[in-house]
C-alpha cells in the first residue's frame, strides 16, 4: 500500500496515541489521496512467512523499490494482532517511547544499506508470543508505504522419553514424555507397519516459558512380541522425533542390565560402608587393627556379592541373544589354520595351503567372521584356555586389509587383547590396561548395535571386563586373531564355542 503526503499528516495524533498512528494515517492517505506523484515507491518484505525459532534471532528485512536513500525517511515495524509498535526509526535515530513493553531490549535497527533502501530489524532472543503478522512502513516528505507479512515462531523439544509402570493383570503402562515444543506437536503411537495406534491417554499443556509439555500413554501386553514407537512432530519444521519401545526395554532398561546392578551394588556398598564406619566409632576400645579388619573383610563380601548379581542375571541374558559364529575362510591370513567346522584358528609356522586365491587380507595376521551385523543385539564365546596371546572383537566390515592397520575405534576396531608382556588389554586410543582378579578361559563378546556397545566378558567367574561406547552406521563382523605360534608356546587354537545346545531362557519382547 501506498500513498502521496499533504497536509494531512497534520492529524498525527498525541503522543499519547502514536501506537495507533501508523493504521490510521495510512487508512486515511489510501482514501483521500490515492493519485501518484513524484518519488513515489513500493516496500518489498519476505515473500514466504519468516521462520523464526525460539532462543535464537530473527531478521525481518524489507526495502524500497526502486532503489532509493531511505536515511531522511520514517521506518516503522508494527504488530497487526496486537496494533502495537515493536520499532520505530525517524529523524536518524530509534524512536521507542512506546514500543510494546515486551520487545524492550529485544530489537536492534539494522541499517548497513540504508541509502540503498534496505533495512532489517533484529529481535533477539525470540519468544513464543513473538509470533504473528508484521507490519513494515516507510514514509518520506512525500509518499509512504508498506508490506506486511507473518512471522511463525517455533522450536523442536526434547527427544522423548519412555516411563513404565505395571497396570492391571499382565500389561502394563508405557508413557512418552517430552517437553520444550512450539507450537502444539503431533504425538503419534506407530506399530512395525507403521499404523497408528490409539493411545489410552494424551495431555499436552503450556509450561511457564510458554512451550508444550507433552505426554502419551498406551496398554501393552507383557506376552506381546510387537515393537512400537513414539513419534513426536514439529509440523512447522517437519521435524520429528522418535523412540522406540520393546518389551525387552521394559524389562532391561537401555542404560543396561549391568550398569542397572552396578547401581544397586554400589548404593550396597555405600550403606555398608556407611554401617561400618557406625560400627567402628562404637568399637574404638578394641583398636585400629581390629577396625580395619572388619571393614576390608565387609567389603570382600560386598564385592564377592557384585560379581554373583552380575553372573546370575548376566550371562541369563546375554544368551537370549546367542549367534552361530563361523569363521570366514577367505579372510584369513596365510599362516593361519582353520579347522573343516570353522569354528577353531590357530597360527602355523609355515604358509597353509589354502584352497582359495590371493586376497587383501593376506598381509594381516587376523581372520574375520562369516556373519554381517548390522542391527540387533548379538552375542558368542570363545574358548582362549592356555592361549599366552590373542585378540577377539569386533570390526567394520569394510576394513581395508592392505598394509599395517593400528586396531582402536579411530579405526574400525573394538578389541580386547592378551599377551604376556602388556597383560589384558582395551585397545582404545590410548590402550587401557585392565587389572582382572582372574584370568578368564572363556570371553563372552556381546554387541548391542542400536545403544552402540560392545562389552567384554569373563565368563570363567561371570563378570564384566569392558564394554565400548560408540555409535554405529556401518555393518560389523567378529574379529579373531589367535597371535603367532611363538616357537610352539602359543600353539592352542581360539575356540568359537557352540551355544545351540544352551537351554535359552524364553524371550518375551514387543
Amino acid at each position: 500500500m501506498g500513498g502521496q503526503r499533504s497536509d494531512l499528516l497534520a492529524l498525527r495524533p498525541p503522543t499519547g496515541m502514536q501506537l495507533f498512528y501508523v493504521s490510521i494515517k495510512t487508512l486515511l492517505l489510501s482514501v483521500l489521496l490515492p493519485w501518484p506523484g513524484a518519488g513515489q515507491f513500493h516496500v518489498i518484505g519476505p515473500r514466504a512467512p519468516v521462520i523464526a525459532v525460539v532462543g535464537e534471532e530473527a531478521v525481518l528485512s524489507c526495502h524500497l523499490s526502486p532503489s532509493m536513500d531511505a536515511q531522511d525517511m520514517e521506518v516503522t515495524w508494527y504488530r497487526n494482532d496486537l496494533s502495537g509498535l515493536v520499532h520505530q526509526y525517524r529523524t536518524s535515530q530509534d524512536h521507542l517511547e512506546h514500543q510494546i513493553p515486551e520487545y524492550q531490549g529485544r530489537t536492534e535497527f539494522l541499517k548497513d544499506n540504508i541509502t540503498k533502501g534496505h533495512v532489517a530489524l533484529r529481535i533477539h532472543p525470540i519468544r513464543p508470543s513473538d509470533g504473528g503478522e508484521y507490519g513494515c512502513f516507510f514514509e518520506s516528505a512525500t509518499f509512504y508505504s508498506e508490506v506486511q507479512f507473518e512471522m511463525l515462531v517455533t522450536v523442536s523439544g526434547m527427544a522423548p522419553h519412555i516411563h513404565i509402570e505395571p497396570g492391571n493383570n499382565r500389561d502394563i503402562k508405557v508413557t512418552c514424555i517430552s517437553t520444550g515444543w512450539f507450537p502444539e506437536p503431533e504425538i503419534q503411537w506407530k506399530d512395525p507397519q507403521g499404523l497408528h495406534l490409539a493411545p489410552a491417554s494424551e495431555t499436552k499443556r503450556i509450561e511457564e516459558n510458554g512451550l508444550f509439555h507433552v505426554e502419551s500413554s498406551i496398554t501393552m501386553d507383557t506376552s506381546s512380541r510387537t515393537e512400537v514407537s513414539c513419534v513426536i512432530r514439529n509440523l512447522i519444521l517437519s521435524v520429528e522425533k522418535v523412540v522406540l519401545v520393546s518389551m525387552a526395554d521394559a524389562l532391561f532398561p537401555k542404560d543396561s542390565l549391568w550398569e542397572m546392578w552396578l547401581t544397586l551394588v554400589l548404593l550396597l556398598l555405600a550403606v555398608g560402608a556407611t554401617i561400618c564406619l557406625l560400627l567402628v566409632r562404637a568399637r574404638k576400645s578394641k583398636g585400629k587393627l581390629q577396625e580395619e579388619y572388619d571393614l576390608l573383610t565387609e567389603q570382600k563380601e560386598e564385592e564377592n556379592e557384585r560379581i554373583k548379581l552380575l553372573g546370575e542375571e548376566g550371562l541369563k541374558f546375554l544368551r537370549l541373544y546367542a549367534e552361530n559364529v563361523t569363521l570366514d575362510q577367505d579372510t584369513a591370513h596365510p599362516n593361519l589354520q582353520i579347522t573343516e567346522d570353522k569354528r577353531r584358528v590357530k597360527g602355523v609356522d609355515i604358509s597353509w595351503e589354502l584352497p582359495r586365491k590371493r586376497n587383501p587380507f593376506d598381509k594381516l595376521f587376523w581372520v574375520l567372521g562369516q556373519q554381517l551385523f548390522f542391527k540387533g543385539r548379538h552375542y558368542w564365546e570363545v574358548s582362549v584356555k592356555n592361549k599366552l596371546n590373542w585378540t577377539l572383537g569386533i570390526c567394520k566390515a569394510s576394513v581395508c586389509g592392505q598394509g599395517k592397520v593400528m586396531l582402536s575405534p579411530k579405526t574400525g576396531f573394538w578389541t580386547l587383547c592378551f599377551n604376556r608382556s602388556n597383560g589384558y588389554q582395551a585397545l582404545e586410543n590410548p590402550q587401557i590396561t585392565l587389572d582382572l582378579k582372574e584370568s578368564p578361559e572363556i570371553i563372552g563378546i556381546f554387541l548391542d548395535y542400536e545403544a552402540g556397545r560392545v562389552s567384554f566378558y569373563n565368563v570363567t567367574n561371570l563378570s564384566h571386563i569392558y564394554t565400548y561406547k560408540n555409535c554405529f552406521s556401518d555393518p560389523l563382523r567378529p574379529y579373531f586373531c589367535p597371535g603367532p605360534k611363538d616357537q610352539g608356546e602359543n600353539e592352542h587354537s581360539l575356540t568359537i564355542l557352540p551355544l545351540d545346545n544352551i537351554k535359552k531362557p524364553r524371550r518375551c519382547s514387543i
